[in-house]
């Protein structure tokens, strides 16, 4: 209420100002004030006040009561007179005016507080009402049904546009009559008048209807089928002081319903046929049901035998790895023993050991991609998505391979970030890939050098990461780059030719990027080849 705007209008300019500081000083923000009731109806216009201080008596062609009138009537601007003294006459035209209050000069600031607080109070319930009346009149008048409302005597005080037209009456010659010679219904079946449905709900306060097969006679004497309702409208205190009568239409629902009627009857009929010949073809489908039941019991027994056969594969693989690693192990250390304390060693002794050595180097890949790819046929493979540090899987490959690089000449660079760059994705299947693309870089790169790079892009919230490993190895035709990706195939530069392994690395690579989610692929010139793995 402090925040109230309000319009001071005195055409006595000392007054004004006075009225003005302790408006102010109660706390209202400065009010704007005027000397004469016509600047009264222009600034009400322009500022649209919350409440406008009005002396009764005004000097000018329009007195207080006047500019009253015409900005409580235009504006729905509460009015307070500011009055010394008036003659009968003016109080009586102020009267009519309905203001929200008098303040008698001189007066009191507290008598002014609390005087515009009750009057904003007032007026600010009396349009929350008005707009209250208005939602539930608009309400009525549109609803789908019939509306009829009585007071507690059973006149009617309201009918919407649904019941006039159904009754043939309009609500102008209806107000205030008796809802009995309005609202005229008969039973169906004995034709005999129905008690008023008002009446009892007036005396037992509660939700009522009338019985099934009522008929409403119109005004014009036309017969329509209805259902009703009615409830009594209560105050505060529990009191009925009226009654809501609803009611519909229902001639097309009772033709529906016999539709309906009608439509079962011919189901019926229907049904009796097709039941015989439902009862054959369920005879039928039991045959069926058996024999596919027989079926899927074969098809679970060979899905077990299947289960078996592959954990027995599983074993024999874990065990065939274990064993090749175990022997393995003893080839290099037997030949790396050789190859230090054997003494000297003629060319042809030390060209074949460092040949077993590089081959015993190369089984352990191509047990891994044996495994790898057994597992990836079978859907047994397991992807375990976590945070990892790309740089430092990079890193561990690049250790892992320099001794295979360095043997052969060829400078082996990365240009890894040293920071961690962190994606989440498989750990394992990320260090085979990488293992796998640098090993076949180093065995295609005769001379020059083996780096790795990375890079990383974004593209709104997604980020691409791209790790690329690059020889200086002999190109690979175009015709020929898809199938390097195949299974048991490798290429050189210029044909396919007889594999020293199994040809599995590259091919397990792209069948474990494409479980992370990655895909590789190889980018071939003249000097130069590039397998890219990139991850999103």
């Amino acid at each position: 209420m402090l925040e109230a705007k309000i319009l001071i209008v005195e055409d006595e300019g000392i007054e004004a100002l006075d009225i003005q500081h302790r408006l102010i000083s109660l706390g209202y923000p400065s009010p704007e004030f005027v000397f004469s009731g016509e600047d009264a109806i222009k600034k009400a216009e322009d500022i649209c006040p919350d409440l406008v201080l009005m002396d009764i008596m005004l000097n000018g062609e329009i007195d207080g009561v006047t500019a009253a009138e015409q900005i409580h009537a235009r504006f729905d601007i509460p009015i307070i007179y500011l009055t010394a003294y008036a003659d009968e006459d003016t109080l009586k035209r102020a009267k009519i005016t309905e203001p929200y209050g008098y303040i008698v000069k001189p007066f009191k600031d507290r008598e002014v507080h609390i005087t515009i607080d009750m009057a904003l109070y007032r007026h600010q319930m009396e349009r929350k009402l008005r707009e209250s009346e208005k939602w539930l009149a608009t309400t009525l008048r549109s609803i789908g049904d019939a509306v009829v409302a009585t007071d507690r005597t059973g006149l009617i005080t309201f009918m919407n546009t649904v019941a006039e037209n159904l009754t043939g009456w309009k609500m102008e010659d209806v107000a205030n009559k008796k809802l009995s010679e309005v609202f005229k219904v008969i039973n169906r079946g004995t034709r005999r008048p129905i008690d008023n449905p008002v009446t009892r709900v007036i005396v037992e306060g509660a939700i009522g209807g009338l019985a099934s097969h009522t008929i409403l006679i119109a005004r014009n004497g036309k017969e329509i089928p209805i259902d009703e309702s009615t409830a009594p409208i209560k105050d505060d205190k529990g009191n009925v002081t009226g009654v809501i009568l609803v009611f519909r239409d229902i001639t097309e629902r009772e033709r529906a319903e016999e539709e309906l009627r009608r439509a079962y009857a011919e189901l019926e009929e229907r049904v009796a046929v097709r039941t015989a010949d439902l009862a054959l073809t369920n005879k039928h489908l039991t045959q069926e049901i058996e024999q596919r039941k027989r079926a899927e019991k074969w098809l679970q027994e060979k899905n077990i035998e299947l289960k078996n056969a592959t954990a027995a594969r599983d074993r024999f693989l874990a065990n065939m790895s274990h064993q090749l690693r175990v022997a393995l192990g003893d080839v290099n250390g037997f030949t790396e023993a050789l190859l230090q304390v054997a003494g000297p060693l003629s060319e042809v002794q030390e060209r074949q050991l460092q040949a077993i050595r590089r081959d015993a180097r190369r089984l352990p890949f191509v047990i891994n991609d044996l495994l790898d790819l057994a597992k990836i046929e079978s859907g047994t493979v397991e992807m375990r998505r976590e945070p990892v540090n790309v740089a430092g899987v990079a890193r561990e490959v690049m250790g892992a391979l320099k001794p295979l690089a360095e043997e052969k000449g060829l400078k082996f660079l990365d240009e890894v970030p040293e920071e961690q760059v962190i994606i989440h994705t498989d750990r394992r299947a990320l260090s085979q890939i990488l293992l796998n693309l640098t090993n076949h870089a180093i065995d295609f790169t005769e001379m020059g050098k083996v780096h790795l790079e990375f890079a990383q892009q974004q593209d709104g919230r997604e980020t691409t990461t791209a790790i690329s490993v690059i020889g200086t190895g002999s190109s690979t035709r175009d015709e020929h780059q898809k199938k390097l990706l195949e299974a048991f195939r490798q290429l050189d530069g210029t044909s396919l030719r007889p594999p020293d392994g199994t040809g599995l690395g590259l091919h397990v690579s792209q069948r474990l990027a494409q479980l992370i989610g990655g895909e590789i692929s190889l980018k071939s010139v003249y000097g130069k080849s590039t397998f890219t793995l990139t991850l999103k």
